[in-house]
């Protein structure tokens, strides 16, 4: 009887082993911009802002949405708490369109950067470029990652108005609740990125060439952000938004990047990645069934 009741804690105790998925492509891929007029199809996306109109466009302007649909490799329906994430890396590739036309920025730059000088809360951004940025997504109108897919309407209003898309890129509390991140310059607060793309070999400043591969190392120790990613793998699917303030203006020069999607045709394309090492635990219910177990097998002995 000793011997079970040993064998018992053992197997309760026991820690998941870990593991890890790679996806080398989106399930679904999408340019997030109002006037996209081939949705899930387009070959690029790019990310860019088209400045402070009020009332007009949000300050992230174009967003490139990927979502993952993990439930065929995690299990999903286990409980949020039950996933525990120790690494996850995104990756994106520049079209090389889009290559040698911006400065490599691999550090947050705060909103105050992106006011004109005669603006409150103007600050002088003091090095090269700007940085792309990494964010959860987050859904309107009872969306979510599974019905927001490549074809879903930008916006149930009018796609030139502020704060109205369906996906949008999201700031993760200290919970893994999501709010809108898409006008913070507007609004004037600091967002709070998973990552911010890093470039192996470039130096800050640097122009950033075509093919080359941004990694966005996610955040998985803010616990808001490991609760949000935990949230995801409960669910069945992970959607991530990149974004960035580059300046776009109509009918101008490109100041901005693209980004290679599921459908780009250059040889040796890349579309984004997603690599997730994790494990999980038992459910508090696998470890009272494993009580109840051995309280049977005392009883039978």
């Amino acid at each position: 009887m000793r011997k079970i009741g040993v064998i018992l804690v053992l197997v309760a105790s026991a820690p998941a082993l870990a593991d890890s998925v790679l996806y080398n492509a989106p399930t679904w891929d999408r340019w997030n911009y109002p006037f996209n007029g081939t949705p899930g199809s387009r070959d690029v996306a790019t990310t860019f802002t088209t400045g402070y109109v009020p009332n007009m466009f949000d300050d992230k302007d174009a967003q490139f949405l990927n979502t993952f649909v993990t439930a065929g490799d995690i299990a999903p329906h286990l409980g949020a708490g039950n996933y525990i994430i120790t690494s996850a890396r995104f990756t994106v590739s520049v079209d090389p369109r889009f290559g040698g036309v911006v400065a490599y920025d691999p550090t947050y730059d705060s909103y105050g950067t992106y006011r004109e000088a005669f603006q409150p809360g103007f600050t002088p951004d003091t090095d090269a470029g700007r940085p792309v940025e990494l964010y959860a997504t987050g859904f309107r109108n009872g969306l979510n990652p599974f019905a927001y897919r490549d074809n879903m309407s930008f916006a149930f209003g009018d796609p030139m108005a502020e704060g109205v898309r369906n996906a949008y890129a999201a700031d993760v509390d200290a919970v893994g609740n999501l709010s809108d991140a898409s006008n913070n310059v507007r609004d004037g607060f600091d967002t709070n990125p998973l990552a911010i793309g890093q470039i192996a070999g470039l130096n800050a400043g640097d122009l950033i060439p075509g093919y080359a591969t941004l990694v966005f190392d996610i955040n998985v120790a803010h616990a808001g952000i490991h609760a949000w990613l935990a949230q995801s793998l409960n669910s069945g699917a992970l959607s991530l938004t990149v974004a960035s303030m580059h300046p776009a203006v109509q009918g101008g020069d490109v100041t901005y990047p693209g980004f290679f999607t599921n459908e780009s045709f250059f040889p040796n394309a890349q579309a984004a990645t997603l690599e997730i090492t994790y494990r999980i635990i038992p459910a508090p219910s696998a470890l009272a069934l494993l009580g109840l177990g051995g309280l049977a097998m005392r009883r039978r002995r």
